[in-house]
């Protein structure tokens, strides 16, 4: 694991600093001693970089800003959150050392009829049951030395303030309308799925159960509207979706759906793009809808939100276009590949509809297995 953090942020920071790397530096390779193993006695401090500081950045210093996704808290952090946030932590502190001003975003996603279920499960409320998981993440975070400077969760005030403007924005722009939408929904990924996307038995290939069929009055975001835009952005940016065998990766378990998921941008972009639903009738649990409280906004448009809203000042009335002048546009989003459509699909249509700029990056590392992580 350890070696296999250590490449991917070695080639991503080759990216963002060439210059550094002109010597073409080789590290050794990494040698662990299996008895090694962490006693009670062991300093915790000998392992941690004094790099998590920003006190010392010039004010005109230039700004990095990178982003973990914001962690889901149907259920408490694993493995995979953890593989995250330390590669990102170690980009955020190299980044430090090079004297820009670090930004360093993660949070939680809190809405979703998913968070719902989990938290009746559990006997809890909603929000009760976000307030315990989210806390387990910072207690994760504050155990790992995670050196993050924003901390944002989708239930915060100022959250909210800054999607209902946003949403505002988009509808203002002509690209939001109301439909009926008639499809095959999987609870888990809250996502309505196309019929080509699915494995047999109208099973997801993410969670190999059935979706369930569904119809609901929603509204819906244009995102065919922009299809050339996308097309001419991943044209004129080649660095824009990372590593860059993301937008070729074909694998053999799950052919349909990594074509669609992770294949992507290019292909699936000239696939067609179809307009997607970005409300729910039938879920309480998430941010109304403006002037429309009989519906809440989908969540993967309330939570990429978090990463502008988490910029917003604490102590001022939230205002989503002074928070963009706080640090926007990203320089990383680093994710896992699962969500690589969200992000580099969904989210830069939403961002040009509303008249916002486009993050820098997007890299999609791939997932922590049994025996490799590819």
């Amino acid at each position: 694991m350890a070696v296999r953090i250590n490449c991917s942020i070695q080639n991503t920071l080759t990216l963002f600093n060439p210059p550094l790397f002109s010597l073409r530096y080789r590290a050794s390779p990494l040698k662990l001693k299996p008895q090694f193993r962490f006693g009670q006695n062991f300093s915790r401090e000998v392992l941690f970089c004094t790099c998590a500081t920003t006190d010392i950045t010039p004010s005109n210093a230039e700004p990095f800003v990178i982003t973990t996704p914001l962690y889901y808290v149907n259920a408490p952090p694993h493995m995979g959150s953890a593989y995250t946030t330390i590669a990102a932590d170690a980009i955020a502190r190299f980044q430090r050392l090079l004297g820009k001003k670090v930004i360093f975003i993660t949070g939680t996603d809190e809405h979703g009829e998913k968070i719902a279920t989990a938290a009746l499960a559990q006997g809890s409320t909603p929000p009760d049951h976000c307030n315990l998981i989210s806390q387990s993440y910072k207690t994760l975070w504050k155990d790992l030395d995670i050196s993050y400077d924003k901390f944002i969760r989708t239930t915060d005030s100022k959250h909210e303030t800054i999607v209902k403007e946003f949403y505002s924005r988009v509808l203002a722009s002509g690209d939001i309308y109301r439909a009926d939408y008639d499809g095959l929904y999987c609870v888990n990924c809250e996502e309505y799925k196309d019929q080509k996307e699915l494995l047999d038995n109208n099973c997801c290939p993410v969670h190999l159960k059935p979706c369930v069929s569904r119809n609901e009055d929603n509204y819906f975001f244009a995102l065919s509207k922009y299809q050339k835009a996308l097309e001419e952005t991943l044209n004129k940016n080649p660095n824009f979706v990372q590593p860059s065998f993301r937008l070729n990766e074909v694998h053999l378990i799950y052919e349909i759906w990594i074509s669609n998921e992770l294949q992507m941008v290019q292909s699936w972009i000239k696939s067609g793009l179809r307009d997607f639903s970005i409300s729910r009738a039938s879920v309480d649990w998430g941010i109304p809808v403006p002037d429309d409280k009989s519906q809440t906004i989908y969540v993967w448009f309330d939570a990429l939100l978090g990463y502008i809203s988490a910029l917003s000042d604490d102590q001022e009335q939230p205002d989503l276009l002074k928070t963009v002048s706080s640090g926007w546009p990203a320089s990383l989003h680093l994710i896992g590949k699962d969500i690589l459509r969200f992000h580099a699909v969904y989210w830069p249509a939403m961002l040009m509809s509303a008249g916002l700029t486009l993050p820098k990056m997007v890299f999609g590392h791939g997932f922590l297995t049994k025996y490799l992580c590819p």
